[in-house]
């Protein structure tokens, strides 16, 4: 007992210090709480930005689930802005649509995230534009953002959206019952909840009737959206410190091989059997040469342990006998294992073949083995399919690429690209059509097939892709596919870019 009255003693003794250790204590906890605020709100902001799909989803309905319960093809876009009129917030740009259709827009606002004072929590607000057709397919950090004002925006009243940190890149959001819009006249309480990581996005949305609490609508419980990070675009040079020779533009790794087929840029190539292990029954090689006229770079698990791109060209020669024959060159570029060079010759029906050489070789820098080479050339980026049918028209050369993680109908990593070579344009539909076909080994059965790409390049800058291979001997397809893309030009999200080349 005295113990405990004297420290009682000592506190009305010295009330102020008493009360000044309190105070110290009370900040630093306060600090504390606020310091992993921050840092969950850093993290939070730098998970957020990305194009998330729920095409997975979306294919797993159409397959088990019935029509009226399926959820829609939704695809939500959030590039980061610089908004300085909302001040204290990281803000990005949220653009959703439908059925990979860039030109089916749903919804346009800004989401601004901070901290809310009273709760200490992430606070989410959400923000819808007077006038949303100056900021469709906005690119991140635009202009347009930074120029904005609070008359060009609605702030939703009531519509916070306040977010919880589970794990490391695991967050919760929830909504008090505040949020209350008017659609057709009736007053409907929306509530909201999401899920997000660093892979994916769920998002359950009710509506329900604020007068008697009847539910008005619930969409498909949740929408599970995919992470794919947004592409930003590159400079369309090739930075001197990947081309090594700059005076014969020589390309001498994996890594710069890849940066050039993917911007766009004419790739040739020379091979030197003397230098390479060769397989060749009748025992003649000789020195291989050739342009990359098309190519598919594959970079998915799916594919194998080594990233790769392929290639394929054929042309008709004269035998020995003074007889058509068809020269198949097939080659492989692997990160790892160098280039494997496969010659095939057949008869002109394709129907039997008379030789096959194979040539395995590493990537050297000069004088042996495999050399490849690139045109230093400044490329001019097309931005849209106008554009595109102009420089035809006038004609230009034109080379594509398509990263189809960006696109909707394949689920794979791969880049192809190529020469733009027969087009045809539909005037009524401002529609540009292209043609790629070239003979391949059909590596899903015997014999050898033709692999088909048609594009269709859209007045909107949408671009759909028809894939096949179809065997020579049956003209049966063994694979196809459609694959719905968007052109970069105008769209931060789009994956399939245009090159005209001087």
């Amino acid at each position: 007992m005295k113990i405990g009255s004297s420290r009682v003693v000592e506190m009305e003794r010295f009330p102020t210090m008493a009360y000044l250790h309190y105070m110290t204590f009370l900040m630093v906890l306060i600090g504390a709480v606020n310091c992993n605020v921050q840092d969950d709100l850093a993290t939070l902001v730098k998970l957020f930005p990305g194009k998330y799909d729920n095409i997975a989803q979306y294919n797993y309905d159409i397959k088990h689930t019935p029509i009226a319960k399926r959820h829609l093809h939704l695809i939500t876009t959030a590039t980061p802005e610089q908004v300085p009129v909302l001040i204290g917030y990281q803000s990005f740009y949220v653009e959703q649509y439908l059925n990979g259709n860039i030109s089916d827009v749903i919804r346009q606002r800004i989401y601004s995230y901070g901290i809310d004072a009273k709760t200490n929590e992430i606070v989410l607000k959400l923000y819808s534009f007077k006038d949303p057709s100056k900021f469709l397919h906005a690119p991140a950090n635009s202009p347009t953002f930074t120029a904005l004002t609070m008359g060009d925006i609605i702030y939703a009243e009531g519509c916070d959206v306040y977010w919880t940190r589970l794990s490391d890149n695991y967050f919760r959001s929830h909504m008090f019952n505040t949020c209350i819009v008017n659609i057709g006249g009736a007053e409907v309480l929306i509530i909201d909840r999401n899920n997000l990581t660093d892979t994916y996005l769920t998002a359950d949305e009710t509506w329900v009737f604020y007068k008697n609490q009847s539910v008005l609508k619930v969409y498909p419980s949740p929408y599970n959206m995919t992470n794919f990070p947004l592409k930003h675009q590159e400079s369309v040079g090739i930075p001197q410190t990947h081309i090594g020779d700059t005076v014969k533009g020589q390309l001498m790794d994996f890594n710069s091989l890849i940066k050039a087929l993917t911007t766009g840029h004419e790739v040739r190539y020379f091979i030197s059997p003397d230098q390479c292990q060769v397989s060749s029954p009748s025992g003649k090689t000789m020195v291989q040469g050739g342009y990359i006229e098309d190519f598919e770079y594959f970079f998915d698990p799916l594919f194998g342990p080594q990233h790769y791109f392929g290639f394929s060209t054929s042309n008709v020669a004269l035998n020995k006998s003074g007889e058509l024959v068809t020269v198949l060159k097939e080659g492989f570029v692997y990160e790892q294992d160098g280039v494997h060079l496969r010659i095939t010759t057949l008869t002109s029906d394709l129907s039997i073949v008379l030789d096959i050489v194979t040539i395995n070789c590493s990537i050297s820098t000069f004088g042996s083995s495999v050399q490849f080479f690139t045109g230093l050339k400044q490329l001019t980026p097309i931005s849209s399919t106008n554009d595109l049918y102009t420089a035809l028209k006038h004609g230009a050369s034109v080379r594509f690429t398509a990263d189809y993680r960006g696109c909707t109908g394949i689920s794979a990593g791969a880049i192809s690209g190529g020469v733009i070579q027969d087009y045809d344009f539909v005037e009524a539909t401002q529609e540009v059509a292209v043609t790629q076909s070239k003979l391949i080994t059909n590596y899903q059965g015997a014999g050898f097939a033709t692999d088909i790409v048609i594009g269709q390049f859209f007045g909107n800058n949408s671009v759909t892709f028809y894939a096949s291979d179809v065997t020579v001997s049956t003209h049966q397809p063994v694979y196809k596919e459609n694959i719905y893309c968007s052109l970069s030009g105008r769209n931060p999200n789009g994956t399939v870019n245009l090159y005209q080349i001087p």
